[in-house]
């Protein structure tokens, strides 16, 4: 007799937990592919770092959760200044720096204890420095990566697209000194400056060059320059003079352009070759880049205080478009898309034609904006405000004349 073998039916409890294993070991596999994808670009541009995917990660997680939208408003400390930072908002207080993210909710909060602290961000990283003091730091927008500590007083700092560092600091023999470190905080550069005082720097897109700007005094009378620096040579690579004109600013835009700017110089440097905006009757009053290297600049017509002048550049140098505004300036900011200005009672924002895409009526306690996409934070005395850049919430007309050349 034939014995009858009756089949198993499978378990379908284990059938779904093999699924379920599977779905894991997918997803598990499909992170590992992203985070060495990841570190591949990393090694290849240096743009990326463990602390930024770590940030990355920290965001997706914590943004199940919202805050409770703008205004974010201040309840002791007195915001001393705001930074983007990647696209979230960068906070600086007496006594600590917070992150802020599109829901104005606070994503992370760092304690410090300077006395006259001053931030610069780039690039999703940031370093602080205690102006007149001995500590800085470096931090991403959830941790502090390393501390230290200069030799000598620190008189301003910069943050490359790399994370590479450059502190301008006193000096002993010296009037000032520049010290450069990469993103493991090994020296790779150092200048001393025997006669002026730094005043501004910055670092090249690529971390491999530094441009610092001087002043110094001679025969009674101040003068200012320009250098830069390649990292591969010990003295400078170029080196330009402005007499009387004093340069407060400068900025790579890219990896081998700079930007000087002050009240009386506008000018683009580029291979051995300067180009310099004729302020013979207006003053520079304003200046933003943003992160992809467009550049807006107001000035002042023949220095008056109500009527502006507002150009904006590609990251070339060419003008995109020149809009006359009546009234005063108080800040101004871009991004890929849009240009914002802000004004004593307005808010405008212009589209890279130069056309008014956008109005709202705001507050006279107005600091300064910042531009974000389809969103544009104001700062003020006692919030942080948030505006759609596209569009208006008021019945009033932007004071604002725009070019023939830029209209649709």
């Amino acid at each position: 007799m034939k014995e009858n073998k009756q089949k198993k039916k499978p378990n379908k409890k284990n059938k779904k937990s093999q699924e379920d294993l599977i779905k894991i070991a997918k997803a598990v596999c499909i992170i590992l592919v992203v985070l060495m994808l990841l570190f591949v670009a990393a090694d290849r541009f240096g743009n990326i770092t463990f602390s930024s995917v770590g940030d990355y990660f920290s965001g997706v997680i914590s943004g199940a959760k919202s805050g409770d939208g703008y205004p974010y408003c201040f309840e002791s400390a007195t915001a001393e200044n705001v930074e983007k930072i990647n696209s979230d908002l960068l906070v600086l207080t007496d006594s600590s720096t917070f992150v802020l993210d599109a829901t104005a909710k606070k994503l992370s909060e760092l304690q410090h204890t300077y006395s006259v602290p001053l931030i610069y961000s780039k690039n999703g990283r940031a370093v602080m420095i205690d102006v007149g003091g001995y500590s800085y730091r470096v931090q991403s927008k959830t941790k502090v990566l390393y501390d230290g500590t200069s030799e000598h007083k620190l008189l301003t700092a910069a943050i490359g697209k790399d994370g590479s560092v450059a502190l301008a600091t006193r000096g002993d023999s010296s009037m000032s000194e520049l010290t450069v470190f990469n993103k493991n905080q090994k020296e790779v550069f150092k200048w001393e400056c025997a006669k002026e005082a730094i005043v501004s720097v910055d670092i090249s897109d690529n971390g491999k060059k530094a441009a610092v700007s001087v002043v110094g005094a001679e025969n009674g009378e101040l003068y200012s320059k320009v250098i830069i620096f390649d990292f591969k040579y010990s003295e400078p690579i170029s080196e330009y003079s402005y007499s009387s004109q004093t340069v407060s600013k400068v900025e790579f835009i890219g990896s081998n352009k700079v930007l000087a700017t002050g009240e009386d110089v506008f000018s683009i440097i580029e291979k051995n070759s300067k180009q310099d905006e004729d302020l013979s009757l207006n003053k520079l009053s304003r200046i933003y880049t943003a992160d992809n290297n467009t550049t807006v600049a107001v000035f002042s017509k023949y220095g008056s205080s109500s009527s502006k002048i507002i150009k904006a550049y590609t990251a070339s140098g060419k003008l995109l478009f020149t809009q006359d505004i009546n009234s005063n300036v108080r800040s101004v900011s871009c991004d890929g898309s849009y240009i914002s200005v802000l004004t004593d009672r307005q808010l405008i924002s212009f589209n890279k034609k130069g056309k008014t895409v956008g109005t709202h009526e705001v507050a006279s306690d107005g600091i300064s904006c910042f531009t974000d996409g389809n969103n544009t934070y104001i700062l003020t005395t006692s919030a942080i405000n948030c505006y759609k850049t596209v569009g208006e919430s008021t019945s009033e007309k932007p004071t604002t004349t725009e070019n023939a050349d830029s209209k649709e």
